[in-house]
């Protein structure tokens, strides 16, 4: 499968500017996340989408503003499209969503929204020392799987270990945000053990995975690391 790089903001310049968040086209017509800035949203959605009404599904990996202002530009565009969310979601940005009129499934467990196409539902993570509920999906093609995160707030190791529980194929991509803008570089090293130890054969980190565990990842993987770009492809059957 193809997947497409929406938007993403990832450098300190873009956070300040709040030119922050990801979207990624999966085929045609699944979506995670609708990025921060509703502006950009749209008007890169309308030059990579081959046809913006073939959208069925738009996964809102989690309630961060960068990750689902976006969804207002969509609703304009293709009202039908059905929108899955964490039911722990923040009850204000819940019912922001629901207002835009947009057909909304609550996941709590595994669901199969299209043939192979999986989100997790949602699972306990944190932010600022505060409980943060997040889902990612899972692409099952041979050879392998691929693993697709928001934020990954619940970290990396919890993610892999929900997957290894539900799926017996290996981990062939991991990408998104991976959550370790602040972390250390001891920090950093214990992460890329985890994904070695999970048997992660590709990664491509992006957003919130900050500079130095994208350099870091980039050392350890070689030509198993791929460069997240906004207007790019990934295809994850790709070696």
């Amino acid at each position: 499968m193809n997947i497409r790089v929406v938007a993403t903001g990832s450098t300190p310049r873009e956070r300040r500017e709040r030119r922050w968040g990801l979207s990624l086209l999966l085929g045609n017509s699944v979506l995670l996340d609708t990025f921060g800035m509703p502006s950009v949203f749209r008007e890169n959605l309308c030059r990579t989408a081959e046809d913006v009404s073939r959208i069925r599904h738009v996964v809102l990996s989690h309630e961060h503003w960068d990750h689902v202002d976006g969804l207002v530009a969509l609703a304009e565009q293709n009202p039908k499209a059905t929108v899955y969310i964490c039911p722990s979601t923040e009850r204000s940005v819940k019912a922001w969503i629901k207002g835009l009129g947009m057909p909304v499934v609550e996941a709590a467990d595994w669901l199969e929204i299209e043939k192979s196409v999986f989100l997790s539902g949602e699972i306990a993570g944190t932010w600022s020392g505060n409980p943060l509920w997040e889902q990612f999906m899972v692409i099952q093609e041979p050879p392998g799987l691929s693993v697709l995160t928001g934020c990954a707030h619940p970290g990396l190791s919890p993610i892999l270990q929900c997957v290894r529980r539900r799926f017996p194929d290996p981990v062939t991509l991991l990408m998104g945000g991976f959550h370790l803008l602040n972390s250390s570089r001891e920090e950093i090293s214990v992460e890329i053990a985890a994904l070695r130890m999970f048997g992660v054969q590709r990664v491509a980190p992006t957003h919130c995975t900050g500079e130095l565990a994208v350099q870091m990842l980039r050392d350890a993987f070689g030509n198993r690391f791929l460069d997240v770009e906004e207007g790019g492809l990934i295809n994850t059957q790709s070696d």
